[in-house]
């Protein structure tokens, strides 16, 4: 063996010596962080002291219903369920809890890294949470760490609530938690959307798979989670997660796969068939919520659909919405950055997500991509967005404008819990968005960034060139 050979085979071993330390000093200080961050969730500080929790300030009154919950042990993890009491207050006294039996674990992907984490519920039977009007055993409470607004889900939720396209929208009220005698902010109660609960998702299961009814979700992620057939199904390079029924078959999987790619086949081909197989005004008020909030995650996850009904009356309908933290300029990065790896871009574009102009569902999710060259689907949006331009929308804005004014003392308890939030660029946020150092400044932004986008979708849904989304002077 020549000299040379030993010395790169040395140097080879050195290398790979030295990556591998690398890689268990890296892996772990993140075992540190995250445990570090399950203390500060479960309020155990230990010695050292972090900035962003605080506990030694008296953080006043709040207006909104308080929830308190108590575990047997101090710490949560996502993948866990502890066993836990959960007592309500501050509310109408129907609506209060007291000590509760219950099971809590920690939720959510990107999110569940950050500070202020999200976490679920799950109740021995289903039941009630304050005004929501039907029972589940799974809830859901969002952090909104991201959205120092905290309204970037909670107003897109409401819009879906006062619209009647779609046959769901999700429940969503403000609380403040308390988590083992500490204060851990504003929370967003929400049930747990992915799960068909009676009187939110309300689906029926049969051993017919051409008879049954299916809740189905739009996520990138879902092909690293499993073998085809046992959780998701591919469909033209897109993974969707099977989320109803529980315990179907190869044949019930089988059966949503070759739905969709009958759908798929039709939009690609432009033919007005396709309106045979959904429910028109479900992907209607889908696309418009979509398009106003230019929500980076619609052509990438937490898409959400369900096949309903029987016979000719059988339909893919598009909902619920879900998950909005980064949308109405709430993401720095350019659209061909946004794009999944196995996704291939439908044509060139360059538009981002921060400006108010600009199409953006359509040119991110390619089936409204192909609806909107459609006469039939963009004559109904245009028809839609007209009607309640003026109405739902409006009141809309009108809402959350009110709802952050009367309760901004509670909602400011929040950053007064995680000061850290305030005046800082967060991940992929914009340099405009982090230095707003107040929340009524960052309500102040969307409700801006709101009116600006319906001017120019007013334009473009009634004055553009053209009915492309190719079109280069509309885009």
């Amino acid at each position: 063996m020549t000299k040379t050979r030993v010395r790169l085979i040395q140097f080879t071993a050195a290398a790979l010596i030295a990556a591998l330390t690398a890689a268990a000093c890296i892996w772990l200080l993140r075992d540190e962080a995250v445990a570090a961050s399950e203390r500060r969730f479960a309020g155990m500080t230990g010695a050292r002291q972090h900035s962003d929790f605080v506990t030694n300030i008296d953080f006043g009154e709040s207006d909104f219903p308080q929830v308190h919950i108590t575990t047997e042990i101090p710490a949560i993890n996502r993948d866990t369920w502890i066993t836990a009491t959960m007592t309500i207050t501050n509310t109408d006294e129907e609506f209060m809890f007291d000590d509760v039996s219950l099971r809590i674990r920690g939720r959510g992907n990107t999110t569940w890294w950050w500070e202020k984490r999200p976490f679920r519920v799950r109740f021995d039977e289903a039941r009630p949470m304050l005004d929501s009007g039907h029972s589940a055993r799974d809830w859901t409470f969002i952090a909104n760490h991201y959205d120092n607004s905290m309204m970037r889900h909670y107003s897109a939720y409401h819009l879906a609530t006062i619209l009647d396209g779609m046959y769901v929208a999700p429940f969503a009220r403000f609380v403040d938690v308390w988590f083992n005698g500490e204060f851990q902010g504003v929370y967003m109660l929400s049930i747990q959307h992915s799960y068909v609960t009676p009187g939110q998702v309300d689906l029926t299961a049969h051993d017919d798979p051409a008879r049954s009814e299916f809740l189905l979700e739009l996520d990138y992620r879902s092909r690293r989670d499993g073998p085809q057939f046992e959780a998701h199904i591919m469909v033209n390079a897109r993974s969707y997660d099977l989320r109803f029924p529980v315990d179907m078959s190869r044949a019930h999987a089988e059966y949503a796969q070759d739905f969709l790619y009958r759908i798929e086949a039709l939009l690609i081909q432009r033919s007005e068939e396709v309106f045979n197989y959904i429910h028109l005004p479900s992907f209607v008020d889908f696309y418009i919520i979509q398009e106003l909030y230019q929500n980076v995650d619609v052509g990438l996850s937490s898409v959400f659909m369900q096949i309903r009904g029987q016979g000719d009356e059988r339909r893919l309908e598009m909902g619920p919405v879900w998950d909005f933290d980064r949308s109405l300029g709430n993401d720095n990065r350019p659209a061909h950055e946004l794009q999944p790896g196995n996704i291939i871009m439908t044509f060139p574009y360059d538009l981002a997500p921060r400006y108010p102009e600009g199409i953006w569902a359509a040119n991110r999710h390619h089936w409204f991509f192909f609806l909107m060259e459609m006469p039939t689907f963009f004559n109904a949006v245009t028809e839609r967005w007209n009607e309640i331009r003026d109405n739902e929308i409006t009141e809309m804005i009108a809402h959350i404008s009110h709802l952050a004014e009367t309760y901004e003392s509670s909602f400011e308890r929040n950053f007064m819990r995680w000061p850290n939030l305030l005046g800082q660029r967060h991940q992929m946020q914009t340099p405009a968005i982090g230095a707003i150092d107040t929340f009524a400044g960052h309500v102040d932004y969307i409700v801006v960034h709101l009116e600006r986008r319906m001017e120019w979708l007013d334009w473009y849904f009634n004055s553009r060139c053209c009915r492309s989304p190719r079109c280069l002077v509309c885009r």
